[in-house]
């Protein structure tokens, strides 16, 4: 069974550290890696890189201390040996940061093996993981972040913590795109919804004020929720100011539309000079003429 020394700082380690525990530097921790090199009788403060990498490990999460020491944090890593082609023992495992506003690498941190792990190669297939938390000092974590991997394995406490956090409720049913489903709630849509020909559906207020409804009650609704009842075949129209029913020879300026227009009136004329002479006179009228099929005569309505 392997076992690792605790964790030690490198020179680059301490100053970020320092600096993080006065409040004078952010740093965030990058990435690790591992060598199969020996380092028991290598300087540790001095090392500025590790040396002969053989590995990079996915950052999977970062753990808050048993004691809650906010001047440290955890690092979980994971080694696996999916690319691996030549199996080697994990003689130590650093730690990289970056202090913020450089973009420059430091070694961080340093842990050395008692007992090494081996990591075998993938040559048969067979799928192998080695995973390590690494506590290290850092100051005040306040000022330190660490960089989870996206593509690790991700612990289910970091799982649990993460949906936490950000208050991810799971419903009871799931709904799929590819299958039949009820909607028994109401549905906000923050962008108009599409059929599959890409045509946008109609809301209800939109349709209301473009369509002519018909009531069942010989009225009729339109526009902007206007209901009227038209004329009927024995030429009596209901009038929307007073709602009573009169014949369609009625004075000028009883009956408006819409506010804006205003109907002067309907009349008969028994011959064509007599509505042409009457349009000649009245420039601005819009005249309508309809012809009674049981007599000879034409009847024009203004």
């Amino acid at each position: 069974m392997s076992k690792y020394n605790k964790s030690r700082l490198t020179m680059a380690g301490k100053l970020l550290a320092s600096l993080a525990a006065n409040g004078k530097a952010k740093f965030e921790i990058t990435r690790a890696a591992s060598t199969a090199d020996d380092l028991s009788g290598v300087d540790l403060d001095s090392l500025e890189a590790l040396p002969n990498e053989v590995q990079s490990a996915d950052i999977v999460d970062q753990v808050k201390p048993i004691d809650g020491n906010a001047a440290v944090t955890g690092t979980e890593v994971q080694f696996v040996n999916e690319k691996l082609d030549e199996s080697y023992l994990i003689q130590a495992i650093g730690l990289y940061a970056t202090k913020d506003g450089d973009d420059k690498e430091q070694l961080y941190a340093v842990i050395t093996a008692e007992t090494p792990e081996l990591m075998p190669d993938y040559a048969d297939k067979v799928w192998f993981r080695f995973t390590s938390t690494i506590y290290v000092i850092v100051g005040d974590v306040a000022n330190v972040t660490v960089n989870i991997t996206p593509t690790g394995l991700a612990t289910r406490e970091y799982v649990d913590e993460a949906i936490e956090a950000h208050k991810v409720i799971l419903p009871e049913s799931l709904m799929y795109s590819d299958k039949d489903a009820t909607v028994s709630s109401l549905w906000k849509y923050t962008q108009d919804p599409v059929n599959a020909n890409d045509s946008p559906y109609v809301a209800k207020e939109t349709a209301d004020k473009g369509y002519v409804r018909d009531n069942g009650d010989s009225s009729i609704t339109y526009g902007d929720n206007v209901t009227i009842n038209p004329a009927d075949k024995s030429h009596v129209v209901q009038r929307r100011e007073n709602g009573t029913a009169e014949p369609t020879n009625y004075d000028s300026g009883d009956l408006t539309i819409d506010k804006d227009l205003e109907v002067l009136g309907a009349k008969v004329f028994h011959e064509s000079d007599d509505y042409q002479s009457f349009g000649d006179t009245h420039d601005n009228a819009v005249i309508f003429v309809v012809e009674d099929p049981t007599t000879d005569t034409s009847e024009t309505t203004s």
